[in-house]
């Protein structure tokens, strides 16, 4: 791997305190963790902590940057250490002393918390966006999800009808055996479930939590801390305020700081609109999969660099009639101007590598094509393929697009490119809020027909998983990015056989292939693929910024020292 170390500038004389201000998308803030995005993972680290977790790294180099470390866990279990059963399938994890809640009573952080988080990832009102890695790696978490997700069709959604559920039922591959010891059992082996526990789904949970409904206002105001901050005060939408946790021993967390005092996140909803405070926010944090990233951050530079984007990359929602017709579909890719987006980003975002992509899986990902194929607008063979299809015109389809980002622009171009290849369409810019209700519940979030998204790898070792199983997989278990509702027997068995092969070699060939298929069949159109973006190295009146690349590259925001002159 070749990527040009990360080097913040020299740290001024500073001491510990002040206070942190940072503008985050509205749908990243730091709240449940069983329903948070793993873009959410910088924030959620700040009052959340995981069996495992990542480290900082100054110079991305650095193996060390993408391999889990043990967080809540002593260990990360393995052979050597007895951890990891010999058929791979079996992980026991001794829980750290001296993590505790903060509670009245400081209650230590226990196996069955764990327990409790997998559980409360499978709830039927806001599943978690990771549930369907989890549902098809643990050992019978599927087929808690899918009864529980049954039981709700015909009981009350409140707090006390969900916590009854949860805790009347058991997910036989996640049991503790005492309040030290944790079991968890797969139904296979898997090259990148180690990774996986790091995402905020895998969060321990206090019992606290289950008077609240998962993902609501509530939950958020309530939540319960193991991590170095605790929410103070938070506005739905608006902006989250976090302080320093009483009840966190530095010396029980080995990869967390709390160099600030506090903690404010302002929170925008894509539409340039943001809490009403002061706009002199000394850090702006990059959350990935915002359509074109920000105009702040700094290319990690090389063709080697792990972690490439998706972005942007057009959905269809194949629920719709209009894509009944495959040449429909075709007609779609080949009218898109890829190298017109292309120039689009580099006049935005000067420095940061771009490429017109042809596949779904991009550079620094397990399965991707090194030949891709780079094709780009053909507005004359897409006017051709409609005829052919006998395409009428009816309504201008609806292409949706988050106001974050490049998103207007991006999406106005496809429109444009569209409508001049017989297909009109209409651009539609929602709030970060409702853009992403709008691509989990399409049938219910009124009629759209494409999206302009994006898609950054919530890890970076062995992640197929992340781009093929996510976007592609028909699963009746909720949470994925398969928001077009594609479904392809052929693409499920070769998303089957990559996550049963012993092999990395073997399990890139099946994700490469199942890519190709969903491609072919324009289950998605990939416009460009990014080189992966890191923070300012050194924001106004911030010193300590170091990136964690396995979260997009993003600040590790425990240890950003606000400026506090001595």
């Amino acid at each position: 791997m070749t990527v040009a170390p990360y080097r913040p500038e020299p740290a001024t004389a500073r001491r510990r305190g002040g206070v942190l201000r940072v503008v985050a998308p509205t749908d990243a803030a730091p709240l449940d963790p069983s329903c948070a995005p793993a873009s959410a993972a910088p924030f959620v680290r700040l009052h959340t902590r995981q069996l495992v977790t990542w480290q900082t790294a100054r110079d991305v180099r650095d193996w060390q940057a993408v391999t889990p470390v043990p967080d809540l866990a002593l260990e990360v279990p393995s052979t050597w250490n007895a951890g990891l059963g010999a058929s791979h399938r079996s992980y026991v994890f001794h829980m750290r002393p001296g993590v505790r809640w903060d509670t009245p009573d400081r209650r230590p952080v226990t196996a069955h918390d764990v327990v409790r988080g997998f559980k409360r990832m499978c709830n039927p009102v806001r599943p978690s966006p990771s549930l369907a890695y989890f549902a098809s790696t643990v050992r019978g978490l599927a087929d808690f999800a899918t009864a529980w997700a049954a039981e709700a069709t015909h009981r009350a959604g409140d707090a006390a009808t969900l916590a009854a559920y949860q805790n009347a039922h058991e997910i036989p591959g996640v049991f503790a055996l005492d309040d030290e010891t944790l079991v968890i059992e797969l139904a296979r082996p898997a090259l990148d479930f180690v990774h996986m526990l790091a995402l905020p789904a895998a969060s321990a949970v206090p019992v606290e939590h289950d008077a609240f409904v998962p993902g609501s206002p509530e939950a958020a105001a309530h939540l319960r801390a193991n991590g170095p901050y605790r929410v103070r005060r938070h506005r739905p939408g608006e902006w989250v305020e976090l302080v320093r946790n009483p009840a966190w021993e530095p010396a029980a967390d080995p990869y967390r700081r709390a160099e600030a005092d506090r903690v404010e996140l302002r929170l925008s909803d894509g539409a340039g609109r943001a809490d009403a405070e002061p706009t002199d926010a000394p850090a702006e944090v990059p959350v990935a999969p915002a359509v074109g990233g920000l105009p702040a951050a700094e290319p990690v530079d090389g063709d080697g660099a792990l972690g490439w984007a998706l972005d942007p990359y057009l959905l269809l929602n194949l629920r719709d009639p209009v894509w009944a017709d495959p040449r429909v579909r075709q007609a779609v890719a080949l009218a898109v101007d890829k190298a017109a987006v292309a120039d689009l980003y580099r006049r935005h975002r000067p420095g940061v590598p771009v490429r017109i992509a042809g596949s779904l899986i991009p550079p620094g990902n397990a399965g991707h094509d090194t030949a891709d194929p780079c094709s780009t607008g053909d507005p004359a063979r897409a006017r051709e393929l409609l005829a052919s299809a006998g395409h009428a015109d009816g309504p201008p389809l609806v292409l949706i697009h988050p106001q974050s980002g490049l998103g207007p622009e991006v999406a106005h171009a496809c429109a444009s490119d569209l409508t001049r290849a017989g297909l009109p369409t209409r651009a539609v810019g929602l709030a970060d809020a409702a853009y992403t209700e709008a691509l989990r519940a399409p049938a219910t979030a009124g009629g759209w027909q494409l999206a302009v998204a994006a898609r950054v790898p919530d890890w970076l070792e062995h992640n197929g998983r992340v781009f093929a199983q996510a976007m592609l997989q028909a699963t009746p278990v909720p949470g994925g990015a398969n928001h077009g509702g594609y479904a392809a027997p052929e693409v499920d068995a070769l998303i089957e056989r990559a996550l049963d092969a012993p092999e990395p070699w073997r399990a890139d060939a099946a994700w490469r292939a199942a890519a190709e298929r969903a491609v072919a069949d324009v289950a998605v159109v990939p416009i460009l693929h990014r080189a992966p973006v890191a923070a300012p190295r050194r924001p106004d009146r911030v010193d300590g910024i170091t990136p964690l690349p396995p979260q997009g590259y993003a600040v590790d925001l425990t240890a950003a020292r606000p400026g506090v002159d001595e």
